[in-house]
């Protein structure tokens, strides 16, 4: 049953980290953002959709059934993952309630520069990066640092297919919002003086 998981998880990864890759090198013949029209056929875009969510969300089962299958049976592995796991998930979270469900699943939409955006152009991304890495850590399982390691490369390349587009759509304003906030690691500075900035 593990590896059956493992290999659905890793597989699902995999293809996703493929197909963003084709959206950065092929925008003509992108997945992410989904297209509104594409040379892909539609029942094939509606097998790859689910993938991702497949394969990020099989790592919660994947770690249960690959309990303390790694190296770091002891229990600092609970503090340093879980909070990551805390750190993650508020960023991730955060960033979910302030662009909503739409935009969040590559609709169009106005651009977003407050909440968690005001600090990071993709906390979504960075929070899932490090939620489940702090979730792999805890289980301490092997094949669940793989799928979490995979997770974080297909997190790290979806900017990279999304920016393209959002300045097409967006144009200067989106131009502006690059040149002031950063890509993945919020400024110490920024959030530390967060109190002192006015909330739009």
């Amino acid at each position: 049953m593990t590896w059956v998981v493992a290999g659905i998880v890793f597989a699902s990864l995999a293809i996703s980290i493929g197909c963003m890759l084709l959206s950065i090198v092929r925008p003509d013949l992108r997945t992410w953002p989904p297209p509104k029209s594409t040379p892909w056929p539609r029942p094939l875009l509606a097998i790859v959709g689910p993938l991702f969510p497949i394969g990020v969300f099989g790592q919660l089962l994947l770690g249960v059934l690959d309990w303390n299958t790694f190296v770091l049976d002891h229990w600092g592995r609970f503090v340093a993952g879980g909070l990551l796991f805390a750190w993650g998930g508020f960023w991730a979270l955060w960033g979910f309630r302030t662009l909503g469900v739409q935009v969040s699943q590559g609709q169009e939409g106005d651009l977003i520069d407050t909440g968690a955006y005001r600090y990071c152009r993709n906390p979504q991304y960075i929070g899932s990066i490090a939620g489940f890495t702090g979730y792999a850590l805890i289980c301490n399982s092997s094949l669940t640092l793989i799928a979490s390691g995979l997770a974080a490369v297909a997190f790290t390349l979806m900017p990279f297919a999304e920016e393209p587009w959002l300045l097409e759509r967006l144009g200067a304003a989106y131009d502006d919002y690059c040149a002031r906030v950063p890509r993945f690691i919020p400024a110490v500075g920024d959030l530390c003086h967060a109190a002192e900035r006015p909330v739009r």
